[in-house]
């Protein structure tokens, strides 16, 4: 995990964890944790997309860590501090009511 957190930080500026929020059981809201794999402006526009392959947002490194799922170690502590499990439906991002 050292190894990839010195690799986003000397491949690109920013965060080396990105914070997204998601919705877990009974509709409790958490900040999931996972290595950054894209750009800092990724969604600048405050627009959530789902990424593509090939996405230009994804780094170097990012494409590597996602292939291996490397991206997805930090929500270890997500697991033990109770918010997420190993094994269950896939925490979502909430949906916001916009008018």
């Amino acid at each position: 995990m050292l190894l990839t957190a010195l690799a986003i930080k000397l491949e690109s500026p920013g965060a080396v964890i990105y914070r997204q929020e998601r919705v877990g059981r009974a509709g409790r809201p958490f900040t999931v944790l996972k290595f950054r794999s894209m750009r800092n402006d990724a969604e600048k526009d405050g627009i959530a997309r789902w990424a593509s392959v090939g996405d230009p947002r994804v780094t170097r490194v990012g494409r590597l860590i996602r292939k291996m799922r490397i991206d997805e170690l930090p929500q270890l502590i997500n697991v033990l501090r109770g918010e997420m499990s190993f094994v269950g439906p896939r925490p979502e991002r909430p949906i916001s009511l916009r008018s």
